[in-house]
């Protein structure tokens, strides 16, 4: 039998193999997540890197999933009018997310609305402020991934004893006389009741923050308040910190930097933009802003919510991502900002997830030890009835302190 005889058949057998096909694969089950944007873009690629870094890793572990990750400065995820950014991203048309990182004052209300749904939570895995900002009557409606919480940065050591308002005011003044002792923003609705509430928590540490809600304001927190709040003006009638100066912008960090101002009030990721504005500088000092007559912190939470259209196996992918957001090698990825090259500046970023601080980079790191201290013992900022009424907060708090 000749070779040329055998060609033909095993070009058959050949062909006919080739044009059977597998089954058609599975399709991914997408997954969208819309996360908190207000956070220092550190890669400075507009987040694209952290995205997909996130994706990547998730998608390692669940191969099934497509997700996508959105990190949009444009959405305003404090928009809760009918029909706006919570409404669409929480709903069931196009553009909805099945997760939504929120920041907690606003739980209550997407609560109220039914745009999210209960969620289970394991105790002890998170903040104990973190894990009472989340739970409405009874209910937990949120998976914290961060803390916020204002602190004062300093270059003198004496910081560490101011106790109140005054003392700390008094410090500052001496620390460098004749330069601006405070610089930091209290202009806006969300802002200035917010930091009023921070006052009153420090003037009344056993009570709980969600009476500071209700007008007439307290008169002994106001006067505490109105002491850090005048320290910012050097000049009659012109204050930066009230005025929208320092509003939505880097100026109040960039004067800390720059030696203009003796300290820095805000929350602790804004040491990245001081740190950004002079790399050389030597840590600073931070403890706790006492804005009232005593210190008591106060802390926001963020919280990823999860879509209340979103059941069965879309509630079951959501809830795997969110495990995923809470685990300690997640916060620390986007805590030290190892989405970026290797000497990326940490975004300083509190993290809700109490295992992070206990874990290395974290429990070395200079900054997050002393972070860790002082949330020790904070109380969260109400997650019910702020949105509803800070206008008239800000309103009369506006009137107190001209």
């Amino acid at each position: 039998m000749s070779w040329r005889a055998l060609i033909f058949p095993v070009v058959l057998v050949l062909s006919a193999c080739s044009e059977s096909s597998d089954p058609d694969p599975i399709p991914k089950r997408p997954l969208k997540a819309v996360l908190f944007p207000y956070i220092p873009d550190s890669a400075g690629d507009s987040f694209a890197s952290l995205e997909q870094r996130l994706e990547a890793d998730f998608e390692r572990a669940h191969p099934e999933i497509d997700l996508d990750v959105v990190f949009d400065a444009n959405l305003d995820v404090y928009d809760l009018d009918e029909g706006g950014t919570l409404n669409t991203l929480l709903g069931a048309e196009a553009g909805a997310a099945q997760v939504v990182e929120v920041d907690t004052l606003l739980l209550g209300s997407l609560a109220a609305k039914g745009w999210i749904q209960p969620v289970a939570l394991e105790s002890g895995v998170a903040h104990p402020a973190a894990e009472e900002a989340v739970r409405i009557n009874g209910q937990d409606f949120g998976v914290p991934t961060y803390l916020c919480t204002n602190v004062v940065y300093a270059r003198s050591t004496n910081i560490r004893s101011a106790t109140d308002s005054a003392s700390l005011v008094r410090i500052l003044r001496e620390a460098a006389p004749g330069k601006r002792p405070l610089a930091t923003n209290f202009d806006g609705s969300w802002t200035l009741p917010s930091s009023y509430l921070d006052a009153w928590a420090d003037t009344h540490p056993g009570d709980a923050i969600a009476r500071a809600i209700s007008l007439p304001l307290d008169s002994p927190t106001v006067g505490a308040f109105a002491e850090v709040v005048d320290s910012c003006s050097l000049e009659a009638g012109v204050n930066p910190c009230l005025d929208g100066s320092y509003a939505d912008n880097s100026v109040a960090e960039e004067a800390f930097a720059a030696e203009q101002a003796n300290g820095f009030m805000g929350y602790t990721e804004r040491l990245f933009y001081i740190l950004k504005a002079q790399p050389s500088m030597p840590l600073p000092e931070v403890i706790s802003v006492p804005l009232g007559t005593g210190s008591a912190p106060a802390v926001f939470v963020d919280a990823l919510v999860l879509n209340a259209k979103c059941t069965g196996t879309c509630a079951e992918d959501a809830r795997a991502f969110t495990s995923f957001m809470q685990a300690p090698e997640t916060r620390s990825l986007i805590a030290f900002s190892k989405d970026g090259p290797e000497g990326t500046r940490p975004r300083y970023l509190l993290q809700a997830t109490r295992a992070f601080y206990q874990q290395e980079p974290a429990r070395s790191d200079p900054m997050y030890r002393q972070y860790e201290t002082i949330l020790s013992g904070a109380r969260p900022y109400p997650s019910q009835h702020f949105p509803e009424n800070r206008k008239a907060l800000q309103a009369a708090l506006l009137e107190a302190l001209q």
